[in-house]
């Protein structure tokens, strides 16, 4: 495909062919060149080859070592590089056991506080209610008794929380008693009325007729005031049956009994009832019979108490030690980082955690005594973390010298490898030759004539060299034109130029564009 540019449409660099020089003696060159022409190397190879070994002179030059010396010390420095990071991968694991450490004790701090937080609280609560710790430890044991004698302690306490709506009721049953009696006291009056009133006719009247219709009349009044009186009293014995049955339904509860006490004072019918359920709720309450069991149980309970404060101690000796380790470790940091500014208060925390340490060893610590292990393993540890940095050039750890045996042995077998590989590519080259590889075409320039004729130009060998870019591949290529002569007949035949590419793209060229370019890059 062949495309007409203008002097716009591609770019045109002019160029002279560079003076190379070369400090190398010719017949050594001529040797190099015969050799790479018996190898069958392609250009590209050869410069390749030119080019690494001229970068490998460089470097020696520059740093003032053989290529020998320099792939050594790269070997030195990869191993560095390989300790580096096994020491970035200790320090990495015990910062990440450090913080699952820290995380735990934390923990512990958080469950303790809240302990205490939450025993301050109960603590302050029995105050403003005007209790303390004896009335709670009392409380409990009535419930625990309460419940092992097989009551419902959940029922008990909701109905001990409705006391205030049974009070009401009972208060509204006493005003009802009492206005009945208020009622009854006056029928009464009304009948000693009556009877006064049935003497002085006796004594005033003496007609039969009259007493008779008296005497009836007073016979109804009779029955009237009868059975309003049963009325009276039928409705007072529901009363009492309702406040008996209130009073008798609340006398099972120890907190009521001095309710009933003052109720009972003011009615006088209830007193018998009162006596029979304080009865009752002594018995159901066993005071009298079970002091002993409460008194061993009051002990139990104690010997609990002891238990659990001394695991608190243990567990705060525990925090003591902790804490010392954490100021023992800082002591340590300081004594290797600043060892000059050291003074004798920042050693103290570290001979008071040792301290401690000795006496857990000699046994004056049982409590802490099944963790010396890990207090023993976490002090090493914590010990050689400190150090290690400190002594790291001068020891490498076990596990490390064993990473790098590994990776010696593993390049060693690398390199056996490499040679066996490159022994039978030597032994492949001597026994078959080397193909010769395919020539690329090379880039041409040509004059067409008006009718599309290719013709061959005549003055190349007296033209100057340029570079031109091909707008298809990108490639830039190095051309001869021809003599300013033939360019200037060329264009006056309307002859054109065509520079055909390595990738096989054609283009016009005019010649009289070029001859411009030319004369200006000359000027």
């Amino acid at each position: 495909m062949v495309e007409d540019l203008d002097s716009e449409d591609f770019e045109l660099i002019i160029a002279e062919s560079p003076r190379i020089e070369i400090p190398i003696p010719r017949e050594k060159l001529l040797s190099f060149i015969k050799l790479v022409e018996d190898l069958g190397w392609n250009k590209a190879r050869v410069k390749r080859y030119i080019t690494t070994a001229l970068k490998l002179r460089e470097l020696e030059r520059r740093y003032g070592k053989s290529y020998a010396a320099l792939v050594k010390a790269y070997e030195k420095l990869v191993s560095d590089e390989v300790k580096l990071r096994y020491s970035i991968e200790q320090l990495m694991e015990k910062r990440k056991q450090m913080e699952e450490d820290f995380k735990l004790y934390m923990e512990q701090y958080k469950l303790t506080l809240e302990a205490v937080q939450g025993v301050g609280k109960l603590v302050e609560a029995l105050k403003m209610r005007g209790l303390d710790l004896a009335d709670l430890e009392r409380a409990l044991k009535t419930l625990s008794f309460m419940k092992e004698a097989g009551y419902d302690v959940e029922e008990i306490v909701n109905r001990l929380k409705n006391i205030e709506s049974y009070e009401t009721s009972i208060r509204e049953l006493e005003k009802i008693i009492e206005e009945m009696e208020k009622n009854l006291e006056n029928l009464e009056s009304e009948k000693k009325r009556l009877l006064r009133e049935i003497e002085e006719i006796h004594e005033i009247s003496g007609d039969l007729e009259d007493l008779r219709r008296a005497r009836e009349a007073l016979e109804e009044s009779i029955k009237q005031a009868e059975a309003e009186l049963n009325e009276v009293s039928r409705r007072l014995e529901n009363a009492k049956s309702e406040l008996e049955a209130l009073i008798g339904y609340r006398a099972s509860f120890e907190e009521m009994r001095r309710m009933l006490d003052e109720l009972e004072s003011e009615v006088n019918r209830l007193r018998a009832e009162r006596d029979s359920l304080q009865n009752e709720v002594a018995q159901l309450l066993g005071a009298r019979n079970d002091i002993g069991e409460i008194r061993r149980r009051l002990e139990e309970e104690r010997t609990k108490l002891a238990a659990i404060e001394k695991e608190i101690g243990d567990r705060q000796s525990y925090l003591e030690i902790l804490e010392g380790e954490l100021a023992a470790a800082y002591s340590i940091l300081k004594l290797f980082t600043e060892p000059g500014g050291v003074e004798v208060e920042d050693l103290e925390p570290l001979v008071t955690h040792l301290q401690r340490i000795l006496k857990i060893k000699r046994g004056e610590l049982p409590a802490l005594k099944p963790l010396e292990p890990h207090i023993l393993n976490k002090v090493k540890d914590d010990l050689a973390s400190l150090i290690m940095p400190y002594v790291r050039g001068e020891f490498v750890p076990k596990k490390a010298f064993d990473q790098l045996e590994k990776e010696v042995k593993r390049l060693k077998e690398e390199n056996e490898a490499l040679r066996e590989e490159l022994e039978s590519l030597r032994k492949l080259v001597e026994v078959k030759p080397p193909a010769t590889p395919a020539e690329q075409p090379k880039p041409l320039l040509e004059a067409i004539t008006p009718s599309g004729e290719a013709v061959e130009l005549k003055t190349l060998d007296r033209g100057r060299r340029f570079r031109i870019k091909c707008p298809s591949c990108g490639e830039i290529s190095v051309a001869i034109a021809p003599a300013a002569e033939e360019l200037g007949e060329l264009t006056s035949k309307g002859y054109k130029l065509r520079f055909t590419c390595r990738c096989g793209k054609s283009l016009i060229i005019p010649p009289d564009v070029l001859l411009k370019k030319l004369e200006a890059s000359g000027a």
